[in-house]
């Protein structure tokens, strides 16, 4: 008896308990522009202030605390240059929405709300990362930001400051949305960047970019700012990395500026081991290399204005002019090769320049819907005007026995449209676009070799993609169609390309993910293999175009998982991929010379993963992060089948104290295969020191302090001409670098900007005959 009424008695408690366990949400806005604030630091507080519970709002500023008991709290939200908003909450057994909690925002950025450990929030489609106090005062620009953040996958070159995944893929940069150049990265201000959203696995919208890196950011409505950063080396080499960024805004407008100069002027050696596999005789040649001048220049300006009213339109307009010069391109080799059949050798001159300037106008145009809809219109167009000489010599005993000379002029024009519309259905979000690609190319060659090569090009992809979110799953499915055509007299070619897509991703907890994304989609040929042009490469091989060329199919699956909590944090990757009828190199025999022209071959397989485990033993004072990670490649040709695998391990270690700043990174060589081609990647390691003030910042560091030169080469397997290629310079090593930024801010007032896309090309079209 006493037993049944004691679990009676529990029964009953339990009842009373959980009925007494009721939902608190509520939403939170900006209080001065009613925007919803996304991602906003949540916690429920015990009236003696202690930690009962915590949460962060979503995408459209809401949030939610369920099963929590009856009691008096405090509710406390937060998020980076907001003041922090305190409410009192009262449960009493009923669900309560508390609505809008509205954050004011601080009146000295970064002053009233200190971030004391960066924030990583998992999304089903991207990282949502909000750096720390600490990582933001160490930073001078949104590069140095980047890097102290040591985000997976990534990867910083500390000379030129190219950002890449490994492998050399390019990761997509973007601020509040919109596809950027580095210079506008670099000109960004640490204290203006709201989160860094990662898209390690974008989806169709983003148009197969391999990863991309958005900038949220805020905008302001009066005042401007100046700023500066600058990087040399007192050695006497030729080396400069310099930017330069003026903005000024009025009410709703705002006009910028900016410029980046890339300057090099260094010396390189190039040696060369070619064997030639003739029908009846095979002939060894051995190439010996002198210091040869590698000069190149290339100077970024963009001029922008946008008009924007929040929660209604936004208006962009920029203008963007790229030059570049290479008068001695990193081609450029004078050395003397020697040849197995006991001739005398030869002196070889190898002279090639580029030049190239281009200047693009990007029209933008957003407009905010009701009922959470959204439509973006981007016009793109850009006119390429190129010139590139190549200048090949070969001498025996001073007889001059080959001389090759070709110079190459183009124009090209291009139009780039785009128009997606996205709203909201239900729990989950619609995303619509149709992008239309069309260009017109002419070169005229001229030397050894004179015709006039016209070229047409067209691309249209159109996809729709759902997003939604059940339990702790969330799911993404999406179909995407694409037409490529391209001709060239009278050969074209035309082909349609179904793209599917679907990403499912799993919440484990808030510590630990898990997603899966597949895709199929296809890239056309580049146009300058599509050139019907043969040019001499020396007085033994040719390089021939081939308009016959068609697009080429891909499938890819990629497994990536994480777990981040306190001081320790591990995130697994792997992607596989594979090309059906890659374009690739193809090495025939023809009328006694070695032809070298691109086919579209059988099949390429590349499986690639890494681990990445990072530890913060101090917070964000110290990071240190280390990974180790592998390539496996299978390359199927109609001639050849070849296997590769590359392993590598990269690590970093950040400290940082106040003003101050101390990092250390390293990474081997990442050797990539392509056809029959093993690329042999640089390996580079740098030690760098800083300190940061209210408006500059100084930065002294040293490149390759424990190497004596700076490398990098190729093997080709080919049957006919196998080759090994290297090509170093002892004036990279033990490099001492200055960087000094300068930072000048007049007005204080900001808003957050929202464009989404941004468009450009980049192709000129035109055939090299050098050595590839």
């Amino acid at each position: 008896m006493k037993l049944r009424l004691t679990i009676l008695t529990l029964l009953t408690y339990f009842v009373i308990a959980s009925g007494a366990q009721v939902k608190v949400s509520g939403s939170v806005i900006d209080a001065n522009t009613h925007n919803t604030v996304e991602f906003a630091n949540i916690a429920l507080l015990k009236n003696d202030s202690t930690f009962y519970a915590g949460a962060s709002s979503d995408t459209l500023g809401l949030f939610a605390f369920n099963n929590i008991p009856k009691d008096n709290y405090i509710l406390s939200a937060t998020f980076v240059g907001y003041t922090k908003t305190y409410i009192s909450v009262q449960v009493n057994g009923t669900d309560i929405n508390i609505g809008t909690v509205s954050l004011a925002t601080s009146d000295i950025m970064l002053k009233d709300v200190t971030v004391t450990a960066n924030a990583v929030i998992q999304k089903p489609d991207r990282k949502i990362i909000i750096p720390s106090d600490a990582q933001i005062k160490a930073s001078n620009s949104g590069v140095t930001l980047l890097r102290n953040l040591q985000l997976s996958r990534i990867i910083i070159n500390p000379i030129s400051n190219a950002i890449t995944l490994p492998g050399g893929d390019a990761v997509q940069l973007r601020i509040n949305g919109v596809e950027v150049t580095i210079a506008e990265v670099v000109a960004l201000q640490p204290e203006d960047i709201i989160r860094i959203e990662y898209h390690d696995d974008p989806g169709m919208r983003y148009g197969g970019a391999a990863a991309v890196i958005d900038y949220i950011t805020r905008r302001k409505e009066s005042g401007g700012n100046l700023s500066t950063n600058l990087t040399n080396t007192p050695h006497k080499i030729g080396f400069s990395e310099d930017y330069f960024s003026a903005k000024v805004n009025h009410k709703k407008s705002e006009f910028g500026v900016n410029a980046y100069w890339h300057y090099r002027d260094l010396k390189w050696t190039r040696e060369n081991k070619e064997i030639f596999v003739f029908p009846d005789k095979v002939l060894e040649r051995d190439e010996k290399g002198e210091p040869t001048k590698v000069k190149e220049n290339s100077l970024n300006i963009a001029a922008n204005y946008s008009l924007l009213e929040t929660d209604n339109y936004m208006f962009n307009a920029t203008f963007r002019n790229r030059y570049e010069d290479e008068p001695n391109a990193f081609s450029n080799r004078k050395s003397t090769t020697y040849s197995s059949d006991g001739s005398a050798p030869l002196s070889i001159l190898d002279e090639s320049s580029i030049r190239s300037n281009t200047p693009s106008l990007d029209l933008y145009f957003q407009k905010n819907l009701k009922n959470d809809q959204l439509l973006i219109f981007n016009i793109v167009g850009t006119y390429i005007n190129s010139k590139s000489t190549r200048l090949y010599q070969e001498r025996r005993e001073e007889n001059l026995t080959t001389d090759i000379f070709s110079d190459v002029r183009g124009d090209k024009y291009s139009l780039i449209t785009e128009g997606i519309y996205e709203r909201k259905i239900g729990e989950g979000k619609l995303s619509t676009g149709l992008k239309h690609t069309q260009s017109y190319t002419n070169n005229t060659y001229s030397g050894n070799v004179e015709t006039d090569i016209s070229l047409k090009f067209a691309e249209t992809y159109g996809y729709a993609e759902y997003q939604f979110k059940k339990n702790k799953f969330s799911y993404t499915f999406g179909l995407g169609l694409m037409r490529t055509y391209n001709s060239q007299g009278e050969n074209s070619n035309k082909k349609y390309i179904l793209r599917p897509n679907v990403r499912i991703s799993y919440n484990i907890n808030d510590n630990a993910y898990i997603r899966y994304n597949g895709l199929i989609s296809g890239y056309s040929p580049s146009l300058s293999d599509l050139n019907n042009v043969e040019q001499e490469i020396d007085s033994l091989q040719i390089r021939r175009g081939n308009p016959n060329l068609k697009t080429v199919m891909y499938y890819v699956s990629t497994l990536n998982a994480g777990y981040n909590k306190g001081i320790f944090g591990i995130e697994f990757y792997m992607r596989h991929s594979y090309d059906h009828k890659p374009i690739m190199e193809q090495i025939t025999f023809e009328g006694g010379k070695f032809v070298r022209s691109n086919i579209n071959q059988k099949g390429f397989h590349r499986l690639y993963a890494e681990t990445t485990v990072k530890l913060k033993p101090f917070k964000d004072y110290l990071t240190l992060s280390i990974t180790p990670g592998v390539n496996r490649f299978i390359s199927y040709g109609e001639s050849f089948t070849h296997t590769y695998t590359s392993w590598r391990v990269r690590g970093s270690i950040v400290a940082n104290y106040k003003q101050w700043s101390l990092s250390a990174e390293a990474y081997g060589r990442w050797n990539n295969f392509w056809a029959e081609t093993q690329e042999i990647g640089e390996r580079i390691h740098m030690i760098m020191a800083g300190y940061k003030a209210d408006k500059w910042s100084l930065n002294l560091g040293i490149l390759e302090p424990f190497s004596n030169n700076y490398s990098v080469g190729s093997r080709n397997r080919s049957t006919l001409v196998p080759t090994q290629s290297d090509v170093y310079t002892n004036k990279l090593n033990k490099i001492i670098m200055i960087s000094f930024s300068l930072n000048l801010n007049f007005g204080r007032q900001y808003k957050a900007a929202d464009k989404r896309l941004n468009n450009n090309d980049t192709d000129s079209g035109i055939m090299s005959g050098t050595k590839k």
